[in-house]
């Protein structure tokens, strides 16, 4: 048997592997809706409203209350309780302008603290109010409905109020507790 040689081939070159399909770019979905900062803060003149304006019920709802509750006490003490409630009246109708303010930025970033912009549910949960609103509204519920006993008036069912404010503000600390217990464990 002969065998002639062989003639060597080099291997044939392979072509390099197709490059892979570039990755999809990643898009921000857009924006619900751009929220003015400084529109958010003028309507915050009007306590709470530029926090509706930013699609935060709740919060601005609160901060309505608040605001409310303290004026009713200054307004109904004849004076005796303007010395220490007026700079916390002021305290709350500019902090409420700062917040609103802020809280514009943060949903312009896509951060959203409240009940969103559009998906309201069928109930806010209690936590979302934060553990000092509840503080702040059992407290001056707390107040107020002693106040207002010391001098009892016929009106009762407007002075009863106070227990509005006392359950709201009980909820919202309750419901603040629940959650971080729930994010402990």
């Amino acid at each position: 048997m002969s065998t002639a040689p062989e003639s060597w081939t080099p291997p044939a070159e392979t072509a390099p592997p197709p490059a892979a399909p570039p990755a999809p770019v990643r898009t921000l979905p857009p924006a619900l809706a751009v929220k003015k900062p400084a529109l958010a803060a003028f309507l915050s003149l009007f306590p709470g409203l530029g926090n509706v304006y930013n699609g935060l019920y709740l919060r601005g709802a609160i901060f309505f209350l608040i605001y409310a509750t303290l004026l009713g006490i200054i307004i109904t003490s004849n004076g005796d309780t303007a010395f220490f409630f007026g700079p916390l009246m002021a305290f709350f109708f500019f902090f409420g302008m700062i917040d609103a303010y802020r809280q514009a930025i943060l949903i312009n970033h896509g951060y959203q603290q409240d009940l969103g912009i559009l998906d309201l549910p069928k109930r806010p949960r209690a936590g979302q109010g934060g553990i000092a609103a509840g503080v702040i509204l059992v407290l001056i519920g707390i107040y107020a409905l002693l106040e207002q006993y010391v001098d009892i008036r016929l009106d009762w069912l407007f002075d009863l109020w106070p227990v509005v404010a006392i359950a709201l503000g009980g909820w919202l600390i309750w419901g603040t507790l629940r959650d971080r217990k729930k994010a402990e464990s």
